[in-house]
């Protein structure tokens, strides 16, 4: 039976980002499946205005004047107006947009469910900012309340359900593993052995989390050693002049090109042309890069951290270093270098372990399985017990 969905979203839908990518297209899969999804971004009109003709209605909720968390409040008039037109089994909300959002959904019998996509939710507490206690008190209100509240959870690893559990003492059976799925255009990438492996490539945010600053570094230990037969592709967004002073600090100028934010095509191409991935993240939820990459065909090296692991097995599809390492992704960087055969191995079991379990359809499936289940649990209201934080 056919579903009628609202998904609410914190940013603009033509923001870069996993995030935003996602998000368009778990609503694409569902709608293709038969069921009824509006988004509901918050966002200007004139952002909003660029989505036009796609697939499933986006409605934009002006952003607060006051500050972001306040988002939420023209969130739940847009949903509160939608409500009163049409029937609504669920509404999937990603971070502080639902604030005001709960206690509508329970008095409607409507499932509330949150898709839990933060990096690292435990980061995210223990950040320090001048006025700490008031950074507490807004987060359990904007943000860890909705955990207690939702009827269901979406989390895409193993790490982010821990996080949960042991941060916010989440009910366990709220929470559904529930895997990104990978564009099927990734595997259908061509791939054939190559004598060397002289191709590198970056993409993503360039912000220092996602360790392109790393990488830059261990390529300067690289040449360092004497390899000097390789170019690095970087293809992202922000921190464009950081990167450039970096490359410029390890002397690695000659060797890397800036290719800018790419379209899905675009990186297609690159990645076809590559024969390394280097995503060095140092924190991750899920790792859709990585994933990408290897859907690609392509070995990755990358940090023992967060979810990657999860998503990246050591020794069979890539290499995996721990935390901080540059001089161990470097080493890795080389054995790369001196054994293709074995890259190229790589790459091809990543792309057979990606693509067997990876799938929007499966992810779409996972969340409406989820919705489903919690429609029926019973729901016992409990006293918010804020100590707990």
């Amino acid at each position: 039976m056919s579903k009628s969905i609202i998904i609410t979203y914190p940013r603009s839908l033509t923001s870069p980002g996993g995030g935003t990518r996602s998000c368009l297209q778990i609503a694409h899969q569902l709608q293709q499946m038969g069921n009824e999804v509006i988004i509901v971004s918050v966002s200007s009109d004139a952002a909003t205005e660029k989505l036009k003709g796609k697939p499933v209605p986006v409605i934009p909720a002006p952003p607060s004047r006051l500050h972001d968390l306040w988002d939420g409040s023209s969130v739940a008039k847009i949903v509160k107006n939608l409500l009163t037109e049409k029937p609504v089994d669920a509404v999937l909300s990603w971070e502080h947009e639902a604030a005001f959002l709960p206690e509508v959904l329970k008095s409607k019998k409507i499932v509330f469910g949150m898709i839990a996509a933060h990096p690292s939710y435990t980061t995210w507490v223990n950040r320090q900012t001048g006025l700490q206690a008031i950074k507490r008190l807004s987060d359990r209100w904007f943000r860890w309340r909705l955990f207690k509240c939702a009827d269901v959870i979406f989390v895409s690893s193993n790490f982010t359900r821990q996080e949960l559990l042991n941060l916010f003492a989440v009910n366990e059976e709220k929470i559904k593993i529930t895997h990104r799925g990978i564009d099927d255009a990734f595997s259908k990438v061509n791939r054939s052995p190559k004598q060397s492996v002289s191709n590198l490539i970056f993409y993503g945010s360039f912000a220092p989390p996602k360790g392109v600053f790393d990488a830059i570094a261990a390529l300067g230990q690289v040449a360092a050693k004497g390899y000097k037969n390789w170019t690095l592709k970087l293809a992202g967004w922000e921190y464009e002049a950081q990167i450039k002073q970096a490359i410029r600090e390890h002397q690695i100028e000659s060797h890397v090109l800036m290719l800018g934010q790419l379209n899905t095509q675009e990186l297609i191409r690159e990645l076809e042309d590559a024969e390394l991935a280097i995503l060095p993240s140092r924190i991750e939820s899920f790792g859709r890069a990585i994933a990408e990459a290897q859907a690609s065909g392509l070995p990755v090296v990358s940090y023992d951290s967060g979810s990657i692991p999860e998503i990246l097995e050591n020794g069979v599809t890539g290499w995996l270093v721990p935390v901080q390492r540059v001089d161990l992704l470097a080493n890795a960087i080389v054995e790369a270098m001196e054994n293709p055969d074995k890259a190229f191995q790589m790459g091809m079991a990543g792309r057979d372990r990606v693509t067997q379990r990876f799938s929007w359809e499966q992810t779409a499936m996972a969340i409406l399985q989820g919705i489903e289940t919690a429609k029926h649990q019973s729901y016992n209201p409990k006293k918010q017990d804020w100590n707990m934080y």
